[in-house]
């Protein structure tokens, strides 16, 4: 299960990435959640809190993404930063103690509008670099092998894969063509990047 966990959480990390040039159509008017249960993937089950009933039980259950530098408690409030939105991006199954299936919305939090300056695209690639090595390198820590000099290539790999589908029209992302340059430059793929 860990393993689908890990592979589930690499495949959405792509979906969202035109996020970073343009306004961002996905965004709910969401801005804090209650975390129910941190995961030991990283994410968290939490509520959505609204302002009408607050963080109420009764309120959507949702899985909140793992985010760099944020370590998921219980009861804890996560507030959406300023700048970014949260969206809805996929959906993520568990099972309750009850032995039933339950599915949940993936929350995100992306940026909400276009950068208006060089110095806001700058910081959002940063942002994205940081990001994909943070992901990178939580994820091999979980399988066990801490490799941060593969996550620093896998990281700006990611980035030039990133730059050149963003500069030509109608590109789409594509796992194989990223991981063929991942392999290229860095050298054969860890486990936990093609595990599934």
């Amino acid at each position: 299960m860990k393993k689908f966990y890990l592979f589930f959480f690499i495949i959405l990390a792509g979906c969202t990435t035109v996020t970073v040039f343009s306004d961002n159509e996905n965004c709910i008017s969401t801005r804090e959640f209650e975390v129910f249960q941190a995961l030991n993937d990283g994410g968290a089950l939490a509520r959505e809190c609204t302002l009408l009933d607050g963080c109420s039980y009764q309120n959507q259950l949702v899985y909140l993404d793992w985010q760099p530098n944020i370590d998921y408690y219980d009861d804890m409030i996560v507030k959406v930063p300023s700048n970014k939105c949260a969206i809805r991006d996929g959906v993520y199954k568990y099972t309750n103690k009850q032995d039933t299936l339950k599915t949940v919305p993936v929350i995100k939090f992306e940026y909400k509008d276009t950068p208006k300056s060089e110095k806001d695209i700058l910081e959002r690639l940063e942002d994205k670099h940081n990001r994909m090595y943070a992901a990178c390198l939580y994820d091999s820590k979980a399988s066990g092998k801490e490799d941060s000099k593969f996550c620093s290539c896998y990281a700006e790999q990611f980035m030039k894969y990133f730059l050149e589908i963003n500069s030509q029209e109608n590109a789409e992302y594509s796992s194989d063509t990223l991981n063929k340059m991942i392999k290229k430059e860095c050298g054969n793929l860890p486990k936990f990047l093609t595990s599934n």
